[in-house]
């Protein structure tokens, strides 16, 4: 049972990650185009095509995500593959000494931090740990009532609007 909790918590938490992600991105594309050229890793050309395609993977993300069922699995996959390239790109930055917008979440002038890595690193684990939860509930045929999805939202809600802000908490202690 505490795996389906689980799978209910990361599902919730990777679905509200990547709406918020695309969601933010889609109201300015050319803003995270820039972003991307700014990454300094694509010929210029291709920035509308990479962008098109990020943002194409992070709404199928939060589609298969939404819908679960035998979609759900291939949805963590995606989310964690998606994760993993943005953090390789986050970290190639940051080797390289660029200074350059994140934009991880829609248009911004914080610059890429190894706090975005981190940040990554725990939505990383939400996807993992709902792959194994997935693996290790897959001949439960128990499903959660409304009460245990409110406060497993609740607690992914929470999760997530502290973990995006990662980076302003940090800093925020760093000034203390």
């Amino acid at each position: 049972m505490t795996a389906l909790y689980i799978q209910a918590f990361c599902r919730i938490v990777i679905g509200l990650v990547f709406a918020i992600s695309s969601f933010g991105k889609l109201r300015d594309i050319p803003k995270f185009q820039r972003a991307i050229l700014g990454f300094r890793l694509l010929p210029r050309r291709l920035s509308r095509s990479i962008a098109l395609f990020f943002l194409s993977g992070e709404l199928t993300v939060v589609v298969f995500v939404t819908l679960g069922g035998p979609l759900l699995l291939s949805g963590f996959l995606l989310a964690a593959l998606l994760l993993l390239m943005f953090s390789g790109a986050l970290a190639s930055v940051l080797v390289r000494r660029l200074q350059t917008n994140c934009n991880c979440f829609g248009a911004s002038e914080k610059n890429v931090s190894t706090t975005d890595i981190w940040r990554n690193l725990g939505f990383l684990i939400c996807a993992a740990g709902g792959c194994g939860a997935i693996f290790w509930t897959r001949n439960q045929q128990m499903n959660l009532g409304s009460i245990e999805w409110l406060l497993a939202s609740l607690g992914a809600l929470i999760f997530v609007l502290i973990w995006i802000q990662l980076g302003e908490i940090v800093q925020l202690f760093r000034l203390s």
